[in-house]
């Protein structure tokens, strides 16, 4: 039977009651004195609108992330602090230093670091700035000369926290907005990602490890780094900086070791760190709280049915209020994980839900949804699930984190098939792929080695056939068409596409000054716009073309804020767009004079009054 230790003992219940309650009134309150007002309240599409709106998102950001804060502390503290007496903390070693602990893992898995110097170097190869979304909230990172280090940039902010659609992801994107305040260089930020990556990994190796109930093998880490790291929904993820999956993954990773770890020591530490990074997970993703909390829910269910060894099972007979008290207290870090289903609602209601309703501007991706793509992991993943439910239904073996991690996977897959489309392939899938490798490596530790080391008894060989079935996965995938290379390819070619053109405009632009001729750029609809690098163009005039109506207007150098006409000579770049056909008859004006050689990707116009396309691929 399960041991409770002292720390179960020590209960927030009564403060996270009367806050939650507090909190929960006031947002009841807020929605009825919202509805009664909005008569009087100014139009939220006016000037004075707009600052109110802004100024609620600005204070009640603040004070949620001032009791995030201090949640964060309080779980620090409760962690490290000694363990009670009795344990076995004190009994520990002095830590060896972290250098020789790295000498011993490059001995033991020197393939895996080759694995890893070759995938860093590939996402750092060709990394700039030259992402979407990326483009806008770089901007900033580069003004003031780089001073000012430790200050809030706005760019990054808006984007999460100043928006109102409903949407709910308040800390997205803040790891590259505490990464700008030391470097503006993006290849630091990229071998950051790396070690997040990398860390994952780590962090899934051990958590496979303490699932599988037999030894496991020496390779398990080449393996799970195969198969995780060469999935498409890994590549598009990491090999690009903008999508907040990456920390969710790695929060979600490290839920599940120290989860796992709980269960087998009941320590004080993995109970704080459990529900800390349960915690910090949910304000990443909106349905992110469902990979925190599904687990806990589903280990409360089956304990108190009576289907796990180490939790008691409700009491059926004579229940009174002390043994209701002892079970909860057997399940306390199952009750503080599923009470984040509280947190997170009245996050989503302060922080989102009251400034949305009031601006009303529709939901974000509210036509989306229903879209299923699945990939072959995904289908491993039903088919080991249903397997699971068989053995479990028959007493063939019982449930563990495992199934209430894959529970967590299904209904995240779910949610995202609702909410835009479940695609297999997507960065968004990456939470349910971690899933699936954990559940590979388990199928290939607890079913495929022991057999197979029936005909191959050999450690090598049996390493041999891992990475072999590893790779042939990895090669069945190659045949889609949004697979791992293809993924990574449109990255590459993205990024490469875009400073070549950068670089084609400034050429261009160098050559017009030279000789005398006045620089007036034009562009349209683009990732790229004034305080979007377009700003930092040498030109006379930096004009847009209105794709609705096909107007000009000059919105930067001479006389901005007054109509244009386009005069011979002038440029109609295109960065980021594979072409401007959506421009119709009004594109037959000018004539191409540069289109980057490979997919589309960049183009530069010359307005001319009787102009021909003429291509001129770059080299």
């Amino acid at each position: 039977m399960r041991q409770t230790t002292q720390f179960s003992q020590w209960r927030p219940w009564t403060v996270f009651t009367f806050l939650t309650t507090t909190l929960g009134l006031g947002v009841i309150a807020a929605w009825v004195w919202l509805n009664q007002s909005l008569s009087w309240l100014p139009n939220p599409d006016t000037r004075e609108g707009k600052d109110l709106l802004h100024d609620y998102n600005l204070i009640s950001h603040g004070l949620v992330f001032a009791l995030l804060g201090l949640a964060v502390l309080v779980l620090l503290w409760n962690g490290h602090r000694p363990e009670s007496e009795g344990s076995n903390a004190h009994l520990s070693v002095k830590p060896k230093p972290w250098w020789k602990h790295l000498i011993v893992f490059a001995g033991e898995h020197p393939l895996v670091l080759v694995l890893w110097a070759g995938y860093t170097v590939a996402m750092v190869d060709g990394s700039s700035w030259l992402f979407p979304e990326l483009v806008g909230w770089y901007d900033s990172v580069n003004d003031h000369n780089l001073l000012y280090n430790f200050s809030l940039r706005w760019d990054f902010i808006k984007e999460t926290m100043l928006r109102n659609d409903y949407r709910f992801f308040p800390l997205a994107h803040q790891d590259l907005h505490v990464l700008s305040w030391f470097t503006p260089y993006v290849t630091i930020w990229m071998l950051v990602s790396a070690t997040e990556l990398f860390t994952i990994l780590l962090l899934t190796t051990q958590t496979v490890r303490g699932l599988v109930s037999r030894a496991t093998p020496h390779y398990l880490l080449l393996m799970i780094s195969l198969l995780l790291l060469f999935a498409p929904a890994t590549g598009f993820a990491f090999f690009q900086l903008i999508f907040s999956e990456r920390i969710l993954t790695l929060c979600f990773a490290a839920f599940s070791f120290f989860y796992l770890r709980y269960q087998q020591t009941h320590s004080r530490q993995a109970w704080s760190f459990t529900l800390l990074f349960a915690l910090i997970g949910l304000f990443f993703k909106d349905i992110g709280v469902l990979l925190f909390t599904t687990p806990a829910v589903f280990i409360l269910i089956t304990g108190a049915a009576g289907l796990l060894e180490d939790y008691p099972a409700l009491p059926k007979q004579g229940l009174n209020r002390k043994k209701l008290i002892n079970w909860l207290e057997a399940y306390g870090l199952e009750c503080a994980l599923t009470a984040l289903l509280i947190v997170f609602a009245l996050a989503y209601a302060y922080l989102s839900y009251l400034p949305s309703y009031y601006q009303d501007g529709g939901v974000y991706a509210a036509d989306k949804g229903f879209d299923f793509s699945p990939d072959l992991r995904f289908w491993f993943l039903i088919a080991f699930v249903s397997i699971r439910i068989v053995l479990i239904g028959a007493q063939r073996c019982n449930p563990n984190l495992i199934d209430g991690l894959n529970a967590a996977a299904l209904l995240y897959g779910f949610m995202l098939f609702y909410a835009v489309g479940y695609d297999g392939f997507s960065y968004m899938s990456l939470p349910v792929q971690l899933v699936t490798v954990m559940d590979l490596a388990f199928i290939w530790c607890t079913w495929l080695a022991p057999a197979i080391s029936r005909y191959i008894p050999s450690a090598l060989g049996l390493s041999l056939a891992a990475v072999a079935t590893s790779s042939g996965l990895i090669a069945l995938e190659e045949l889609h068409s949004k697979s791992f290379l293809h993924r990574v390819s449109d990255i590459k070619t993205k990024q490469d596409s875009w400073l070549q053109t950068i670089n084609e405009i400034e050429k261009v632009i160098r050559k017009k000054r030279e000789s005398g001729d006045p620089v007036n750029l034009i562009y349209t609809k683009s990732w790229f716009r004034k305080k979007r690098y377009l700003d930092q163009f040498n030109a006379d005039r930096l004009v847009f073309l209105d794709p609705e109506d096909f107007t000009y207007s000059t919105v930067a150098g001479i006389r901005p804020g007054s109509g244009y006409s386009p005069k011979s000579g002038d440029l109609l770049i295109s960065i980021d767009s594979e072409n401007l056909n959506f421009l119709g008859s009004e594109l037959d004006r000018y004539e191409k004079i540069y289109q980057y050689s490979r997919r589309g990707n960049g183009q530069i116009y010359r307005y001319r009054e009787h102009a021909k396309t003429l291509t001129t691929p770059s080299e």
